[in-house]
C-alpha cells in the first residue's frame, strides 16, 4: 500500500504552499487530511476551494457541519466524522446535535433533521432523495438552499476519498471529538 506524506508547508510542493498557509490561517493548524492532500496541488486547491465556496451559501455554518458529520458518517471516515464535529461545536452547534447526527437518531430540530436525511439519501444514491428535498422544502429551505447542500454534502466526499486512501493519523485538535464506526 502506498505511504502518502502528510506535507508541512516547507516540505510541500511549491503549488500547495499558499493553500497550506492560508488553511493554517483560518484554523490555526492544517489538518493531515490537508497535509496529505498538498502532494497533489490541484486537489488541495480544489478542496480548499470547494469549503470557501461552501462558506458563500446561505445555509448557516451550523446547518453545513450538520450535512458534513451526516455524510461522514454515512461513508464511514473516522477523521471527517470527528473533524466536522469540531468544527460544528466551534459553530455553535449544541453538543447534544452534534451526539445525534453522528448516531444518526433524530436532531431535535426539523430543519436540521430534514438536512441529515437529505445529505444521507443523497449519498446512498437513494431514489427518494426528491422526497426528502420536498422535506427541505417543508422545512424552510428555498429550492437554491436545497441545491447549495450539494456543495454542502460535496466537501466531506471528497475528503472521505481522501482519508480511503491516505488513512492519516487524526490531529490532536480533533481527538476529543474521535469516532468510531459502527456496524
Amino acid at each position: 500500500m502506498p505511504d502518502f506524506k502528510v506535507h508541512t508547508v516547507e516540505s510541500a510542493p511549491e503549488g500547495s504552499r499558499a493553500w497550506m498557509r492560508g488553511l493554517h490561517e483560518q484554523i490555526g493548524f492544517v489538518p493531515n487530511l490537508a497535509a496529505s492532500m498538498a502532494e497533489a496541488p490541484t486537489l488541495l486547491e480544489a478542496f480548499v476551494t470547494l469549503q470557501t465556496i461552501g462558506h458563500r451559501t446561505s445555509l448557516s455554518p451550523v446547518e453545513r457541519q450538520v450535512i458534513a458529520v451526516a455524510v461522514a458518517t454515512e461513508t464511514g471516515c473516522t477523521y471527517c466524522v470527528s473533524a466536522h464535529s469540531t468544527f460544528a461545536l466551534k459553530s455553535g452547534a449544541e453538543g447534544a446535535v452534534v451526539d445525534a447526527v453522528r448516531a444518526r437518531t433524530p436532531l431535535g430540530d426539523s430543519r436540521l433533521d430534514a438536512l441529515a436525511r437529505f445529505a444521507r439519501s443523497i449519498v446512498h444514491r437513494q431514489d427518494d432523495a426528491r422526497q426528502h428535498a420536498e422535506q427541505l422544502l417543508q422545512a424552510g429551505l428555498s429550492q437554491a438552499q436545497v441545491l447549495e447542500t450539494l456543495v454542502a454534502i460535496a466537501v466531506p466526499i471528497l475528503a472521505t476519498s481522501v482519508f480511503q486512501l491516505t488513512a492519516v493519523e487524526l490531529d490532536g485538535a480533533f481527538q476529543p471529538q474521535a469516532w468510531a464506526r459502527t456496524a
